[in-house]
């Protein structure tokens, strides 16, 4: 009788732990499903504040020892697309020079809103159309033309799920305003 409850109680301990484990498992994906990895720092641009998702590593597959960073990020109500080319003076003229190759076959071109520059920029303001189709569509292929030289840069799987992460963090991000925040903490406490 006696190891009959001991064993009662262990079956009991045991399905509580496994519960346990299976709840902390279920709590720690739902927290990493909203770490998006925004910053919002004190700097500004353009005397607004802007928030931006940690920059993605993409190989450039037509140049060897390349890469380029594809960072999100957002300006008020707007969401802005970073690339930067990480090679030795890539200018980029303020024209038509970005397309991006979907996995559905269609091909979207971009402009670059930033001035002409040898640093490798690219910026570009996304619509809330354009801003739709990076959500909806995976992408396969982004080639950046340059003066010098054009580069391919491919896109995984992995990366496209982060991408997709990244942008609903951003549409669901407020843009805090810092000097609200540094005037509320300079405030003298009530009744001094």
């Amino acid at each position: 009788m006696r190891n009959s409850i001991l064993i009662f109680i262990l079956f009991i301990l045991g399905v509580h732990t496994a519960n346990a484990q299976e709840q902390t498992v279920q709590d720690n994906l739902a927290q990493a499903s909203f770490d998006c990895g925004i910053v919002q720092t004190k700097q500004k641009l353009d005397k607004k504040q802007f928030a931006s998702t940690t920059p993605l590593n993409l190989r450039v597959n037509n140049s060897e020892y390349v890469y380029a960073t594809l960072q999100l990020g957002k300006r008020k109500n707007k969401v802005f697309m970073y690339i930067q080319v990480l090679d030795k003076n890539v200018c980029i003229k303020k024209d038509k020079v970005l397309d991006i190759f979907f996995k559905t076959g269609e091909v979207a071109n971009y402009k670059n809103n930033f001035s002409l520059n040898c640093e490798g920029f690219f910026v570009k303001q996304l619509s809330k159309k354009e801003f739709e189709k990076l959500r909806q569509n995976d992408i396969e292929l982004i080639k950046l033309y340059t003066y010098k030289q054009n580069y391919e840069l491919y896109v995984s799987e992995v990366q496209n799920v982060e991408i997709d992460n990244q942008l609903d963090c951003l549409s669901a991000y407020k843009i805090t305003d810092e000097v609200k925040i540094k005037k509320d903490e300079n405030e003298p406490a009530a009744g001094t």
